[in-house]
């Protein structure tokens, strides 16, 4: 069985990427031919192969002969030499979020957007409808740890769960029945230029839900946002229409009530096993996406308990012996300064009283230095803060990277906070700076994401 609107061949330029190797795995799962070139080696090429994806780990013209599909991420420019080679041989190529709008095509979709929280917000409700026996598809960029894979056809009559991401205006091209905003903040200021014009392609977001659909909105999302959904919309906006109550957190995670009509009507109690309390508001927005879709809720709460969320949000990896002692270790892939600040109060919540060890690589040049000093702030959250040097990804200006972390230091203050070079070599560091009984929170959204295992699979600390 192949995808229906996929051609047999699909080439696919940026394919490890978190959100086009999924696409890539489903596509190749149903049987179509798909290849890929990524010019950073890693252990996504790997697992690629084991599907039957072709992988180049360089970019070249002839890798786009014979396909009948070119679809690329949105970080590979345009001067690309095979999405070049595939417009020259008259081959259609497209952004790897109209891919994904024509999976949705048919289907009861749900666009899962906001500038943070869509990835677990995603995984989550496709566990949650997985678990529930209802075969959703979903596309998740990230690693659900509780389900099969990142990407998932299910069944075609089934609801059909997609990470909508902002940057390039790509949540656009996604057709759906039910859209969700956790919440609008500043972010990817290099496409939008401020914070009004994130709230604006919000706002042209919430304007594309069909008629007969319905809309999610956080708690905190602008009234702009919700003003902009068309006239006979289903609205949900969260903490009012749908909410929590007698949330109590011990070590195991969150137990609680959701509730509706005021609080006066509860649809059920809940277990949480995961990290933070943004968490549970995740939660929330997709129950409140599964009721829009037809989905009693209250079905769903039962599993809620068996979600382990998704690889590096929060992801608690083990431990590391350091001094006779232990030291935790948790990845998160927070790169924005309220993240960092929300991942930290999560981690004193859960660990109280003991050392907050934070390891943090930024994710561009651009963003560190329009958000230089709320992650200056954020690193106050920290008894102590490794920085590692900046992670350039489409940077106009990449060779003010040095710069801006000796900037980003100072102004989070040297007394705490401790610069430590590339990601790829700050091992050593973090274990000399680790005591008995911390807790060490590596956080960044470049390639920094093996050395949280590295820690916790290292070698003793003495």
């Amino acid at each position: 069985m192949s995808v229906p609107r996929f051609p047999p061949r699909v080439h696919m330029v940026g394919v490890a990427g978190g959100g086009l190797s999924g696409l890539a795995v489903l596509l190749a799962d149903e049987g179509h031919k798909v290849s890929g070139s990524d010019r950073t080696p890693s252990d996504m090429l790997k697992a690629l192969r084991t599907h039957g994806v072709v992988v180049h780990e360089e970019h070249d013209a002839t890798w786009a002969q014979g396909a009948d599909l070119i679809v690329h991420s949105a970080a590979v420019p345009d001067d690309n030499p095979e999405l070049q080679a595939g417009r020259d041989a008259g081959i259609p190529v497209v952004k790897y979020s109209e891919a994904v709008g024509a999976l949705l095509r048919g289907r009861p979709g749900i666009a899962i957007a906001g500038t943070h929280g869509k990835t677990t917000t995603t995984a989550l409700l496709a566990h949650l409808l997985q678990a529930s026996g209802l075969a959703p598809g979903w596309v998740v960029g990230g690693r659900p740890l509780t389900l099969p894979g990142s990407a998932h056809w299910g069944d075609p009559h089934a609801p059909f769960v997609v990470e909508a991401c902002e940057y390039d205006d790509s949540f656009l091209h996604l057709p759906f029945q039910v859209g969700v905003v956790l919440c609008v903040a500043a972010d990817h200021l290099d496409w939008f230029g401020d914070e009004a014009g994130v709230t604006a392609a919000f706002a042209r977001f919430a304007g594309q839900v069909p008629p007969g659909g319905g809309l999610v909105l956080g708690g905190a999302v602008p009234e702009e946002v919700a003003q902009a959904a068309p006239a006979g919309t289903t609205t949900l906006r969260l903490g009012v229409d749908m909410a929590l109550a007698d949330i109590v957190e011990d070590a195991a995670g969150y137990s609680g009530r959701v509730v509706v009509d005021a609080g006066e009507r509860s649809l059920g109690t809940f277990r949480c096993p995961l990290l933070g309390r943004h968490n549970l508001d995740n939660l929330l927005a997709a129950l409140a996406a599964a009721a829009l879709v037809g989905i009693d809720p209250a079905l769903l709460l039962p599993h809620v308990e068996t979600c382990s969320g998704v690889a590096r949000r929060l992801q608690t990896l083990g431990s590391v012996d350091v001094d006779g002692g232990q030291a935790v270790i948790i990845d998160d892939f927070a790169h924005h300064p309220e993240e960092v600040e929300a991942s930290a109060a999560a981690v004193r919540a859960r660990y109280p009283g003991r050392r907050l060890v934070g390891v943090y690589q930024p994710h561009q040049v651009s963003r560190t230095e329009s958000f230089l000093q709320g992650f200056a702030d954020a690193f106050g959250r920290f008894d102590e803060l490794l920085l590692c040097d900046i992670f350039v990804a489409r940077d106009a200006h990449p060779e003010r990277a040095e710069d801006t972390g000796a900037r980003l230091a100072a102004a989070a203050g040297e007394a705490s906070v401790h610069r430590v070079g590339p990601a790829s070599d700050a091992t050593a560091a973090v274990l000399t700076a680790l005591r008995p009984d911390d807790v060490c929170l590596v956080m960044g959204a470049g390639d920094i994401d093996g050395l949280a295992g590295s820690l916790a699979h290292g070698v003793p600390c003495h």
